[in-house]
């Protein structure tokens, strides 16, 4: 008994540390896989060992592999993308809302950049991000399997240039 509640409980902390992959389409191979996140690492790459570019931690992006003050580039409040720890309108860069993305703090169509939609063929698992307001497949410029916050998110996008 004692063994199969400590499996159950290994198993659920597994599932909780789950890292999320971001891919060039919704082929989802893993050697191609651009950027990965666990644990609020970013890094490069399908694994461990790519470099880490961001990390994340409490809705605050940091260059590198560090935690610092010193090294916050973004703050995320209410789904807005804000420079530094700023509290200022104008460093408002991004806003995420109901899965768009739009140019500083915006909601309007043309300040679109990005959406978000679920892939069917990978249903509740895959979410592919698409230019501005389409759903072709030849807008689609990533997908992502797995689990990730509004900070996350950014912090992927930021990670392979797209912000």
């Amino acid at each position: 008994m004692r063994t199969f509640l400590f499996i159950l409980l290994f198993a659920g902390q597994l599932s909780a540390q789950q890292a999320t992959f971001v891919y060039p389409d919704d082929q989802l191979r893993w050697n191609e896989a651009i950027v990965n996140i666990d644990g609020g690492v970013v890094r490069q790459g399908h694994d461990w060992r790519g470099n880490i570019v961001l990390t994340v931690e409490n809705n605050r992006i940091f260059q590198g592999f560090s935690t610092s003050s010193f090294d916050l580039l973004y703050t995320v409040r209410d789904g807005q993308l804000c420079r530094g720890d700023s509290y200022f309108s104008e460093d408002i860069l991004y806003t995420f809302r109901e899965g768009k993305v739009y140019i500083g703090d915006s909601n309007y169509l043309l300040d679109q950049v990005y959406n978000l939609r679920d892939e069917p063929l990978h249903h509740g698992q895959v979410v592919s991000v698409y230019t501005e307001d389409s759903g072709s497949v030849f807008d689609r410029v990533c997908s992502i399997q797995g689990p990730f916050t509004e900070a996350e998110w950014y912090a992927l996008m930021l990670a392979q240039g797209l912000l």
